[in-house]
């Protein structure tokens, strides 16, 4: 409630107390967080659509990512690799982030990454471990990142482990299997759960479970990130990446499906 204006009395004890506080300004007038009152860190939400790994065991040149709350994912569709990460730490435009790499959907290794983000532009990194998770990254923010994905429609793989795989996503953010996968770790599996709206963006939270997998350890629940992006036509490729990180019991799955109707 606004309070009216009275006339400015300052008695003894505020008159000390304003003193102080002009004497210690630091102390009396803090936006808390830290040390580091005031700054606003970057915000990296939303969709990376090109990017590279240089300097590491791999040179990557499709490199694109997604961002939704802490998580950040990375995907190689060519090399069939997925950085599957966890931002630890923002600070102004520095960040730091720990990420296990797949790759083709098993093999994975951890490592931690370092960088700088430019909100609404860019991300790059360096990734401090060996092999696959090593090397420089960077990423450029989609200009289509203030558009919707369009979600509603059967998508269907075409390779990359995708073999012969569909499912049909509802206009009530149901994912619902239609056809199995044709590879390994994920051949014969069925897939069912929601993708779910990041507010503001035009990502989605992946959440489904696995069953009926030839390999009974692939069966459990994934969860990730999704959106759509130009192709061949408008909207027609689904990028899907969903990951289970358990212990001894890590897959992912990620890549990209084709429009089916």
């Amino acid at each position: 409630m606004i309070q009216p204006l009275v006339p400015l009395r300052l008695t003894p004890f505020p008159v000390v107390l304003l003193a102080l506080c002009i004497l210690t300004v630091q102390g009396c007038f803090h936006s808390g967080g830290g040390g580091g009152g005031g700054t606003n860190n970057a915000n990296p939400v939303g969709y990376y659509s090109s990017g590279d790994v240089l300097g590491g065991s791999i040179a990557v040149d499709d490199l694109q990512a997604m961002v939704a709350g802490n998580r950040i994912m990375m995907l190689s569709a060519t090399n069939k690799l997925l950085y599957d990460g966890t931002i630890t730490n923002i600070t102004g435009n520095d960040f730091t982030a720990n990420f296990t790499i797949y790759t083709d959907g098993e093999n994975p290794i951890t490592t931690t990454a370092s960088g700088m983000i430019t909100t609404n532009s860019s991300i790059t990194g360096t990734l401090s471990g060996t092999g696959v998770g090593s090397g420089t990254f960077s990423l450029l923010y989609a200009t289509t990142n203030d558009q919707a994905a369009a979600m509603v429609r059967t998508w269907a793989g075409a390779g990359g482990g995708f073999d012969n795989f569909a499912f049909i996503i509802d206009d009530t953010g149901s994912l619902v299997h239609k056809t199995t996968a044709g590879m390994a770790p994920f051949d014969t599996c069925q897939m069912n759960g929601t993708v779910i709206p990041v507010s503001g963006t035009r990502l989605y939270n992946v959440n489904v479970t696995m069953t009926l997998c030839n390999d009974s350890m692939v069966n459990g629940t994934y969860t990730g990130l999704t959106t759509t992006r130009d192709g061949t036509g408008t909207d027609d490729r689904l990028v899907f990446l969903i990951s289970r990180d358990l212990p001894d019991d890590a897959y992912a799955f990620a890549g990209e499906l084709d429009d089916d109707g």
